[in-house]
């Protein structure tokens, strides 16, 4: 008969995780993780393959996390300032969260990541990407590449720019850059799209 389980991947990535509260820590090591949770090592290694899937797995899980406020945000009042503002919110509420989303760039772990997870690497934005693509369709119609990258700067970019250092240095997103968030991202927001953001279609292009 099978032993039962001591403890869950998710302690382990929990672990993980919480180290990275010292901002000198990025990418925590096996044996650190296993201290940090009262867990041998090899116990580790029986579940990971390695740090890189382990961590991967940290940041996956992490991201998941993040884009749960994001789809409910599309799904409520005012979709695209609420999206934007939950960036700051979010990562001010979970630091180390936050910081676990910083460990990897989506497309190195795409080329470099365990292959085992990098289906699941190149969807994970998927489910996200398409509840904020209907509400920016609710908000301007159809737009083209250029419209999309307009708005997504004002939900994603603004806010991201405004927390990244504090996040890189585990250091308290202060509560007034919501406020910052708020004003910039309704600015943008409130600018209609020029013809050249619209889809390059005969009688709708700003070229014709």
């Amino acid at each position: 008969m099978a032993r039962p389980r001591q403890f869950t991947d998710d302690q382990v990535l929990d672990a993980a995780r919480d180290l990275l509260a010292d901002p000198s820590v990025t990418r925590p090591t096996i044996a650190d993780i296993g201290r940090q949770a009262g867990i041998h090592t090899g116990s580790i290694y029986l579940r990971f393959a390695s740090r890189d899937e382990l961590l991967a797995r940290l940041w996956l899980r992490s991201i998941r996390r993040f884009h749960v406020g994001i789809m409910e945000a599309t799904r409520g009042p005012d979709p695209l300032l609420t999206a934007a503002l939950h960036q700051p919110r979010y990562c001010r509420q979970h630091p180390t969260e936050a910081r676990a989303m910083k460990m990897f760039h989506r497309q190195d772990l795409l080329q470099v990541g365990p292959d085992d997870l990098r289906d699941q690497v190149a969807r994970v934005n998927d489910e996200m990407n398409a509840a904020l693509g209907d509400a920016i369709h609710a908000a301007f119609g159809e737009l083209g590449p250029q419209g999309r990258a307009w708005v997504d700067a004002a939900v994603k970019a603004i806010p991201y720019g405004l927390i990244r250092d504090y996040i890189a240095r585990a250091a308290p997103i202060p509560d007034w850059i919501d406020d910052v968030v708020r004003a910039a991202t309704s600015a943008v927001l409130a600018t209609p799209p020029t013809r050249q953001f619209l889809p390059d279609i005969p009688g709708v292009s700003g070229r014709n």
